[in-house]
C-alpha cells in the first residue's frame, strides 16, 4: 500500500516467491489430505471459470495459492505472498489469464497426482510466466 514502485515491488516479491511456493507445492504433493487435495482443485476450477469469465478472480487465485500451503507455518508466512496476486495480475496487465489456467491446473494436477516434482516445476513455470511479465512491462516502461 505504502511502496510506490509497484514494479519494483512486483519484481522484489517475485524473487521470494521463487525462493518458497515451488517447494510449498512439492510439500502439498507429498503431504496434502485428500481434503486438501478437492479443495486445491475446487479453487482451481473457480479461478479458472471466473478468468474465463473475464471475472475479477483475484480473491480466488489468492485462495489456491493458500490451500497449497497446507501446514501450520507457512499460511502464517504468506500474509505478503497473498497480497501479491492482486499487485501481479495489475502489473501484468492481466495478460496471462490463459497462462494462470494452464499453470494452476498443472500445480493442482501434480499435487492431485502426488508428483512433488511436477507440483514444484508447475509453480515454478507459474512465477516464470509472472517473471518475463513483469520484466516486459519493466523494459517498455524505460523506453
Amino acid at each position: 500500500t505504502f511502496i510506490d514502485d509497484k514494479q519494483r515491488l512486483a519484481r522484489d516479491l517475485l524473487e521470494v516467491r521463487f525462493m518458497i511456493e515451488p517447494q510449498i507445492a512439492r510439500m502439498a504433493a507429498e503431504h496434502a489430505t485428500n481434503d486438501q487435495v478437492v479443495c486445491i482443485k475446487e479453487l482451481c476450477d473457480e479461478s479458472e471459470r471466473l478468468a474465463e469469465a473475464g471475472e475479477d478472480y483475484s480473491a480466488a487465485d489468492t485462495a489456491f495459492h493458500n490451500a497449497i500451503a497446507g501446514n501450520l507455518v507457512v499460511p502464517r508466512l504468506m500474509g505478503v505472498l497473498k497480497a501479491s496476486v492482486p499487485l501481479f495480475i495489475d502489473v501484468t496487465g492481466k495478460k496471462l489469464v490463459e497462462e494462470t489456467i494452464r499453470t494452476h491446473r498443472g500445480v493442482a494436477d501434480a499435487i492431485a497426482a502426488r508428483n512433488p516434482t511436477a507440483a514444484h516445476d508447475a509453480m515454478y513455470l507459474h512465477l516464470v510466466y509472472n517473471r518475463n511479465m513483469i520484466a516486459e512491462g519493466t523494459q517498455e516502461q524505460s523506453e
